[in-house]
């Protein structure tokens, strides 16, 4: 991404690229395209205005009269790989360590009779970890107990694994239907580096061959049931491991970069902006040839539709909370201990409630007064503040909870992110903007299939 003269305001930003000066300010949530010195008036002017909107919490909280969807339980926290950025390893010192815990089938079950009743006819039931193939056995009796309990629900099963073992258990993942989240970093030699078993083998191979099994048990299964979850440990190869999803038929729901946040061993910078450049302008020549970017949907299509997607007020007193769900409404983790928490990513925090005394939505409401104020007083001063869209999650302190200093801690990323969609949004509707709105209308933010 080839930006110069960056100057970030807390009203605005302005940045030169191929041959053009943007300015983008949150003042009436606009975009301008002029000459730099047109733009330096503007961006002068702008940053002259104290606007500070207060971010309102009445049109999240109406959510909770909503539907649960999802229920994830952490069947156990003992795992079969050894992954070098674990965020259960010794590099994170503030979360929790794998251990040989396992749920029992009495929290499972209660989790069931309390949260079940609570969807509107559907929902899935995901068994997370740790590995959840290494506790197949309370697995089989949650679905079993599932099913004869709440026959005319209609309930759906899925995992979270790496899938090593999986070769035992085919049968039982496609009998039952399951959808299958699976660890599955890109090439060989680089899922190899970072996803070895205990004893320090490679695991890609088993991988592909139980991927490979599946379909031979179940031909067109793995097209409809299988999600990749992918992790970029290094930027430097974000390249390879899009171009090779890119001709895979994989179907990959995300691209995560390893969390800095409590990590004690440094993560890996980017050492050159070829890479990224390269994958911008096959995304934006998909897009202007009508075809589908396909992976690289992945790393842009959320920041330019951002961009993209505005609402056209000016000077509004209050902001939505957009990018956050209410917590443990939309989905609800369940720890192998039976504590409530709003996602699987919040680890050990937040706890909303448990087994037996439901979420606690005096709790929650609290966790998201507490949300909206932090976003008043960190992203007050920042261009971003209208469009950028994090959840609680992006505030998880490594120390703590949740806290303002672990929101800042991903604003840099945010902004970056958001600066892409910018510059990829100005370009695509330059050179066809009839195309680019026609395309924007496709981004699904969940990446679903279809």
């Amino acid at each position: 991404m080839n930006l110069e003269n960056v100057v970030h305001g807390r009203n605005s930003v302005l940045y030169d690229s191929d041959q053009k000066s943007v300015l983008y300010e949150k003042l009436s949530n606009t975009i301008h395209v002029a000459t730099r010195g047109e733009l330096e008036k503007i961006q002068e002017r702008v940053e002259a205005i104290d606007y500070h909107p207060t971010f309102e919490t009445h049109s999240l909280k109406e959510k909770k009269e909503g539907h649960l969807g999802v229920l994830l339980l952490e069947v156990t926290e003992q795992c079969n790989l050894d992954c070098s950025y674990c965020i259960y390893s010794e590099d994170y010192p503030h979360e929790r360590n794998e251990t040989p815990k396992t749920m029992s089938f009495e929290t499972a079950k209660k989790a069931i009779d309390e949260i079940v009743p609570r969807s509107n006819g559907n929902m899935l039931i995901g068994f997370y970890g740790g590995e959840p193939m290494l506790n197949m056995k309370l697995v089989r009796r949650i679905i079993d107990y599932a099913r004869t309990s709440f026959p005319s629900e209609n309930l759906t099963f899925s995992m979270t694994s790496n899938f090593v073992n999986a070769g035992e258990y085919i049968s039982e993942i496609v009998d039952n239907g399951m959808y299958v989240n699976v660890s599955l970093d890109g090439p060989k030699e680089i899922h190899d580096r970072s996803r070895k078993t205990k004893t320090g083998q490679p695991t890609y191979d088993k991988i592909i061959e139980n991927l490979s099994k599946l379909e031979e048990y179940a031909p067109g299964y793995a097209d409809s049931h299988v999600f990749i979850l992918s992790t970029c440990e290094d930027p430097n190869e974000m390249l390879d491991i899009v171009n090779y999803f890119d001709e895979s038929n994989y179907f990959v729901t995300n691209i995560n970069s390893v969390d800095p946040r409590g990590k004690t061993t440094p993560i890996k910078k980017v050492s050159s902006n070829i890479g990224l450049n390269s994958l911008i302008d096959k995304f934006r020549a998909r897009i202007l040839r009508d075809e589908d970017p396909k992976m690289l949907r992945r790393c842009f299509d959320n920041d330019l539709k951002a961009m993209a997607i505005k609402d056209d007020k000016v000077l509004p007193e209050e902001l939505m909370l957009n990018g956050s769900c209410y917590p443990g409404k939309r989905r609800l983790f369940v720890d192998v201990d039976g504590n409530y928490r709003p996602c699987e990513r919040f680890g050990p925090r937040l706890k909303i409630g448990g087994v037996g005394n439901q979420v606690q939505e005096e709790l929650v409401d609290e966790l998201i007064d507490y949300f909206a104020q932090m976003r008043t007083d960190v992203c007050g001063e920042c261009w971003g503040q209208r469009v950028c869209t994090p959840c609680l999650q992006h505030a998880k302190d490594p120390e703590g909870e949740i806290s303002p200093a672990g929101l800042i801690q991903t604003c840099d990323r945010k902004k970056n992110g958001l600066l892409m969609g910018l510059d990829n949004y100005i370009m695509l509707i330059q050179l066809d903007k009839k195309r680019t709105d026609e395309y924007i209308k496709t981004i699904n933010p969940l990446f679903e299939r279809g």
